[in-house]
């Protein structure tokens, strides 16, 4: 248990283009034989969501022994995304074609090719079925495509600060944000250039700013209705580029859902703080038997 990488051969993205030799990067933390949470990271993260003592992970207030998505209870496992620059197949990997980096010549990935990744990954590893699949931002865009694309692979899902389309005006934010030196979505300005790959950022950028689950599928109304799992929707209070009301409205499409507005000092980064106001929530659906049931709704300023 730990981190490591697993190959997953070829890979067909929907541009039709096939990637050779393709692996992920991961972090495997909790008992082998427990469910299985997937967490999905947001823009600027990786896979280590836990970490270590010295170095801990980006999730690590809200993930491990006694926390609130227990690794006592749980086998909790989170990748690189496809196409980023932390050991996962990205813009900086070798092309097997020339011997060479690819570089600016990475090919356009969308946020169905990273699923379609990591349930190749999964499979490798072992695992068929997830108790849980959680994730915020570009994270969540992932959750949302895993509910429909795997559809009865996991009970849960948890997108977290993710709407089912990036408005123009959150396309906008995020083009700021990035000529101003990559500012938004766990961003740290000119330091995370120090180590970002600017093409592995434009190549998630790019996938975030086309995702739209209704894209092939009759539209968004359409496919908020093929998922069967249960869906648990986090907004954030002051995040402008995924507005409340636009989760709010995606949670109500869905038959099973739950809508949590958390009330927050922060504008983007409400994902990554703050736990004590809304992990017990993420707790309490991890751990209650899952049931069909009425939509409900939370407000959440301190527990």
């Amino acid at each position: 248990m730990g981190t490591g990488f697993v190959n997953i051969g070829s890979l067909q993205l929907e541009s039709g283009i096939m990637l050779e030799n393709v692996q992920l990067a991961y972090e495997r933390i909790g008992r082998p034989e427990a469910q299985t949470v997937l967490i999905c990271h947001a823009l600027t993260g990786n896979h280590e969501t836990i970490g270590t003592d010295k170095n801990p992970g980006w999730w690590s207030g809200l993930v491990g022994q006694g926390k609130s998505i227990d690794t006592n209870q749980f086998s909790v496992i989170s990748f690189n995304v496809l196409g980023g620059c932390d050991g996962s197949t990205g813009p900086s990997s070798i092309n097997p074609s020339t011997g060479a980096p690819y570089d600016e010549l990475f090919p356009e990935v969308t946020i169905r090719d990273m699923v379609h990744a990591e349930r190749k990954a999964l499979t490798v590893l072992g695992v068929d079925r997830l108790r849980a699949v959680i994730g915020a931002s570009l994270g969540g865009m992932r959750v949302l495509e895993w509910g429909i694309l795997y559809a009865d692979d996991m009970d849960v899902l948890v997108p977290i600060a993710a709407t089912p389309t990036l408005s123009a005006y959150g396309v906008g934010l995020q083009a700021i944000g990035s000529d101003i030196g990559f500012g938004n979505d766990v961003y740290t300005g000119p330091a995370l250039v120090k180590h970002f790959d600017p093409n592995s950022y434009y190549t998630l950028l790019g996938a975030m700013n086309t995702h739209d689950i209704g894209r092939g599928r009759g539209g968004i109304a359409n496919a908020s209705r093929q998922f069967s799992a249960k869906v648990v929707a986090f907004a954030f209070t002051n995040d402008l580029i995924y507005p409340t009301e636009e989760i709010q409205a995606f949670a109500h499409l869905v038959e099973d859902s739950s809508y949590v507005l958390v009330n927050t000092q922060s504008e983007q980064d409400g994902f990554l703080t703050e736990f004590d106001k809304w992990g017990l929530i993420i707790k309490q659906f991890m751990e209650v038997a899952v049931c069909r049931q009425s939509k409900s709704l939370y407000s959440v300023s301190a527990l």
